[in-house]
């Protein structure tokens, strides 16, 4: 029976990694895909892989085999194309969405998150900054699903704006995400070649 699934959203064509494949960058002597699989295994019942497209999907198969992994039907719409993909093949009632770019997945902060979740729409990290992480967080796949792809359908392709409007959601203050993980590392991303060097990945 699947209770929690997981969505690593490996689409990105990382424009500010010189157009490297985000998803093949080595961690700790894996590829990042890989890498997170792992993490996640150890928390959730399912993992579905989100790419952009046929050729990124045989790319990485040698890295998914065994996993669910969904192309983007919609073309130019962000993350929300990968995660309505996700969503739609999701077969549990909460799914942990994931940029594939974040290495330093905290598992305790993930079954944090949907543990606060439960009965609600969703659960989203608020930084201190009063912004929002809504590629680190989880959701109940049947209002998310409804509720992105409308905005899709709108031409409202702004991540937050399925999750504006969601009736009920818990926003996680920082403050929580500390006690699992005091330095916030799970939240780290890869975006710039700086990242790494900076990261020592």
């Amino acid at each position: 029976m699947i209770n929690n699934s997981a969505i690593i959203l490996a689409g990105g064509r990382g424009k500010r990694l010189g157009y490297k494949e985000k998803a093949l960058i080595p961690i700790n002597g894996k590829p990042i895909i890989k890498h997170t699989i792992e993490i996640l295994d150890g928390v959730v019942d399912e993992i579905i892989v989100s790419v952009r497209d046929d050729w990124q999907k045989q790319l990485l198969e040698e890295y998914t085999t065994g996993r669910v992994v969904v192309v983007d039907e919609y073309v130019d719409a962000g993350p929300l194309a990968g995660i309505l993909e996700g969503l739609g093949a999701a077969g549990g009632e909460y799914v942990f969405v994931v940029a594939c770019d974040m290495p330093f997945i905290n598992i305790e902060v993930v079954e944090f998150l949907l543990k606060s979740t439960q009965g609600h729409d969703g659960a989203l990290p608020v930084g201190d900054d009063g912004i929002y992480e809504p590629l680190h967080a989880v959701y109940r796949t049947g209002p998310m699903l409804a509720r992105t792809e409308k905005s899709i359908e709108q031409g409202e392709r702004f991540i937050l704006a399925p999750i504006f409007d969601l009736e009920d959601m818990v926003f996680i203050e920082m403050d929580q995400i500390r006690e699992f993980d005091p330095k916030l590392n799970t939240f780290l991303n890869i975006n710039t070649v700086e990242d790494i060097e900076k990261n020592d990945i």
